[in-house]
């Protein structure tokens, strides 16, 4: 948890040991075990910011030992979370990608929903109180929530976890934007038959510093992980205007418009990487998308 003042490390969070032979009902009574633990490991951390409200001055104040061996009376507010897709999913009860926020089906994700048809929001309180039941229709409710039964701390913070901020580039960005920005460039020059041009171009590129030759074009690799992302975020922008040069009149606006939209997402990008920030910074990072 991180406030202007300091950072306070709750807990470090156990990591199960991957038991990829098992049989598949060992392998889900393991997982049941893992989110038991954790949720006990969370509950304990984070159980001065699930306190009832109180008008008292004193609300929500704890005593933290800090660095130099003695107490202090803080107030701990949850400000960022950092978690991994599967981590965060286990911190909130939930199955692998599903809405944090509503119930919304697997299969309508990203999809645009008209503000008459939204999908209720979570009610963690009833999915608590099913979860208590444990009868076979509140489990078959829990089933069609994709919620996990058993007690979730998460939902008693007094914030919406799921909007609080992610600082965490690797998974929010290398992996997170700049592959589904690589996924759109991909199908984007193979609409406007570039596809041929952009491998040739990405695949000529020389070594220079810690940059060495790619010997795959993004259709033969299975996964790229983020130090792969990283280094290609520095001469992308390059590697997608070469390939969107030349073409017909009417083809210009809508590749200008390519190559102005990548450019303005890797900025955004490379001001993210700076160590600290200050106003002018963030102000540089917000006109980006400006």
């Amino acid at each position: 948890m991180i406030s202007t003042h300091s950072v306070v490390m709750v807990a470090l969070l156990p990591i199960p040991i991957k038991n990829h032979n098992m049989p598949q009902k060992g392998l889900d009574e393991q997982w049941q075990t893992n989110r038991k633990v954790l949720n006990d490991v969370l509950r304990r951390g984070l159980q001065p910011l699930t306190l009832k409200h109180n008008s008292s001055a004193e609300s929500r104040y704890c005593n933290v030992l800090c660095a130099d061996g003695n107490f202090s009376h803080c107030k701990l507010v949850l400000v960022a979370s950092l978690a991994d897709c599967s981590e965060y999913s286990d911190i909130h009860h939930l199955k692998w990608h599903v809405s944090f926020w509503c119930e919304c089906p697997k299969n309508e994700l990203g999809d645009y929903v008209p503000p008459d048809r939204q999908h209720p929001q979570r009610d963690h309180n009833l999915y608590r109180t099913l979860s208590d039941a444990n009868m076979k229709a509140a489990n078959a409710k829990l089933w069609s929530c994709h919620v996990h039964r058993g007690i979730n701390v998460i939902p008693h913070i007094p914030c919406i976890v799921g909007d609080l901020p992610k600082p965490d580039l690797l998974h929010t960005m290398q992996i997170g934007m700049l592959d589904h920005l690589q996924k759109w460039i991909f199908h984007f020059m193979k609409m406007h038959k570039r596809l041929d041009k952009y491998n040739a171009i990405l695949l000529s590129m020389p070594a220079f510093n810690d940059l060495t030759p790619k010997n795959k074009s993004y259709a033969d690799v299975s996964q790229s992980n983020g130090k792969v992302m990283k280094k290609l975020s520095r001469y992308l922008v390059g590697v997608a205007t070469q390939s969107l040069r030349g073409g017909s009149p009417a083809q210009h606006p809508i590749c200008n418009r390519a190559i102005e939209f990548i450019w303005v997402l890797l900025q955004f990008y490379m001001y993210a990487r700076y160590k600290s920030h200050n106003n002018a910074t963030l102000n540089n990072m917000e006109d980006t998308f400006h």
